[in-house]
């Protein structure tokens, strides 16, 4: 069952949506390591949910994924990977609990952990839902651990089905995008070339349709 949060998160989500909305483009042609973005949210998180006298679960919230930033930065992969897992299962529910769950996805998926990863994004979706740049990074990281196992074909059907439910995401045309790659790689171009349309058709002025029109010209395929 997805996680409601209470009246108290909602206002402390606001300043992590504020930060993470900043970058939400960015992840059109990196949508599978946005972990990158918590290095510098995490230090604006801490100036800001002090000044605004967060509560102490909050305040201890961050500071744990501190020292999670910490771990990393040294290398401490597998120590990085334990203390974020203890975030998440402490201050569940917490804006940095939802970061510090999707950072043991990334770092899963960089270790190669490909089932592992999953799980955690997985875990996100559950907990925390599909909704802003984090929501859609977890789709396109599952996404992205199916590809790497050589589900290809799994790997397009995740990121339409994206698509399909969020479809005034601003990710959405970037899903679809990515699933027609993925269906271009797997040999099914009629299938590829069926997606490139629908973006063109839905999303126009999007970066992704005019990258689609460019393959489809490529391809000598009427748009």
């Amino acid at each position: 069952m997805q996680h409601r949060m209470t009246k108290q998160e909602l206002k402390e989500d606001e300043f992590v949506n504020k930060i993470m909305n900043a970058w939400g483009y960015v992840q059109e042609n990196y949508p599978k390591v946005i972990a990158v973005l918590g290095g510098f949210a995490i230090l604006i998180l801490i100036g800001v949910f002090i000044n605004q006298q967060a509560d102490e679960q909050t305040r201890a919230s961050i500071e744990a994924f501190g020292e999670v930033r910490i771990a990393l930065m040294q290398g401490q992969i597998d120590n990085a990977i334990m203390q974020a897992e203890r975030v998440e299962e402490n201050y569940s529910g917490k804006p940095a609990a939802g970061q510090a769950l999707h950072m043991v996805g990334n770092l899963y998926f960089d270790s190669s952990r490909y089932a592992e990863a999953q799980v955690a994004f997985q875990s996100y979706l559950d907990n925390y839902g599909s909704g802003g740049p984090m929501g859609y990074a977890s789709w396109s990281g599952i996404a992205a651990c199916l590809e790497e196992q050589g589900e290809i074909a799994g790997a397009a059907d995740k990121y339409i089905s994206f698509a399909d439910m969020a479809t005034q995401s601003p990710f959405a045309p970037i899903a679809l995008k990515e699933a027609a790659r993925c269906r271009q790689a797997s040999g099914n171009t009629e299938g590829s070339i069926v997606l490139m349309k629908r973006i063109i058709g839905l999303y126009p002025e999007s970066a992704a349709a005019r990258s689609a029109k460019a393959e489809l010209k490529r391809l000598g395929v009427e748009n």
